[in-house]
């Protein structure tokens, strides 16, 4: 118990932001010394939009120079805001030191409850995760699983399952993330496909998807002036009513941000979108949780439960916790029908190796071309050009190069355009390959 007290105590103490990367720290004293002429704005959301496009290091030039001048009200939405901007360059450890600095400190009163948490590891065991949940998906119309979108791997981990569901008769992928246009085409991806499907490995997710054979939806509420409530509603309603419209013999897989996919509600404040689905649709979807119990979690209560958790019972892959033949909730509210515990993220040449994608990829090495190079980018042959490099997704990209200098990045099989960035991401130069 005294344990648990003190990793408590050292966790909720003022969290400094002290482990962020090498390439993270340089373009942020690059940008206070030599603010880019791109008209920066004080506006308090770091979006990358620009030129009717994307410019994937635009959110952090905001945040270095709003930090600057103390324009932020906010540190803590400030820092989710960053390590969301980090995520989509693929800096996993950078995240997380700004996802843990921003939460709050805890309660006392969560100490006694985290420590009955964490003794309940000792007494579970593990199953591989992808499996349990294939065996569960075969008797279920409805999947829904969740996502971080400051997370890839949750992304990386739903793409593994794509093929083995699709051989169960799921063929409809719909994804909060996509634009609610009718006027937005969902048979490619492109910028105008949803800002978070511009995260790489969330693009990734949705061209495997098209690649096997799934029709995507987007069921995203499209009235701004909705409360939280009708959001939630509103969403449910899309799903169904696509539903409604097909026989019974329809699958669907349904990929959701956070508590979206929470069965029950916490408050009258907020009734989730899979509350209200089982409602007005009278069908019972199978709930998958991998938002919680995963590094820095979503909350310091949940990332303090994660770390003691798997300290009492590490973890080596993606499992779901036993008792017995049933799926244990680690955070005992019975929310979702499975929790998703992910293991530690492991580094290969500074890139977790998750961005395997469960084999899909493969890990391919970039030269250094450039003095002046900061940032790679792979990009599909066929969707990138002059014309389209700021509205394409690339495939891959990072600031992260290796002890020996190159840069590491994971590719599906086809021919892609490598494109080398500097510090004001100009284009110094392209190269062509072919990943076999």
């Amino acid at each position: 118990m005294r344990k648990y007290l003190l990793l408590l105590l050292l966790f909720t103490a003022s969290y400094s932001i002290a482990q962020v990367s090498e390439p993270f720290k340089d373009l942020r004293d690059f940008i206070k010394s030599q603010p880019p002429k791109i008209g920066i704005d004080s506006t308090p959301f770091l979006d990358m939009y620009y030129k009717n496009g994307i410019h994937y290091l635009l959110p952090l030039y905001k945040a270095f120079l709003q930090e600057q001048k103390k324009i932020p009200k906010d540190n803590s939405l400030f820092y989710e805001m960053i390590a969301q901007a980090v995520s989509f360059i693929g800096d996993n450890k950078t995240v997380l030191e700004y996802e843990k600095a921003s939460y709050e400190k805890l309660p006392d009163s969560a100490r006694p409850e985290i420590s009955r948490l964490t003794d309940i590891a000792k007494d579970v065991t593990y199953t591989d995760a992808k499996q349990y949940i294939l065996g569960r998906a075969k008797t279920n119309r409805v999947v829904m699983i969740n996502e971080s979108q400051d997370k890839p791997l949750t992304h990386a981990f739903t793409a593994s399952l794509l093929e083995d569901l699709y051989q169960q008769g799921f063929r409809y992928l719909a994804m909060e993330m996509l634009h609610n246009s009718r006027y937005t085409p969902l048979t490619k991806l492109s910028a105008s496909t949803g800002y978070y499907a511009t995260e790489p490995v969330a693009g990734e997710l949705i061209r495997k998807a098209l690649e096997i054979g799934y029709t995507l939806l987007a069921y995203e509420d499209t009235v701004a002036s909705h409360t939280v409530n009708q959001r939630e509603y509103a969403q449910a309603e899309n799903i169904y009513r696509f539903l409604s419209k097909k026989d019974t013999s329809v699958k669907i897989l349904v990929s959701a941000s956070y508590t979206h996919i929470e069965e029950g509600a916490r408050s009258n404040d907020r009734i989730p979108m899979a509350a209200y689905f089982r409602i007005i649709s009278g069908i019972d979807p199978l709930t998958i949780d991998q938002t919680e119990m995963i590094e820095s979690s979503t909350s310091a209560y949940g990332a303090l439960l994660y770390e003691s958790w798997i300290r009492k019972h590490p973890v080596t892959g993606s499992v779901v916790a036993l008792s017995g033949n049933k799926a244990v909730d680690p955070f005992d509210l019975n929310l979702y029908d499975i929790h998703v515990i992910h293991a530690p993220t492991k580094y290969i040449n500074e890139r977790p190796v998750w961005m395997l994608m469960d084999g899909w990829k493969k890990e391919i090495p970039v030269s250094p071309a450039y003095k002046s190079l900061f940032l790679v980018q792979a990009y599909y042959f066929t969707e990138y050009s002059d014309a389209t490099q700021y509205k394409a997704v690339p495939a891959d990209q990072t600031y992260l190069n290796a002890a020996n200098g190159f840069y590491y990045l994971y590719l599906h099989k086809g021919k892609y355009k490598i494109i080398f960035r500097d510090k004001l991401y100009e284009v110094l130069g392209t190269k062509e390959i072919e990943v076999y």
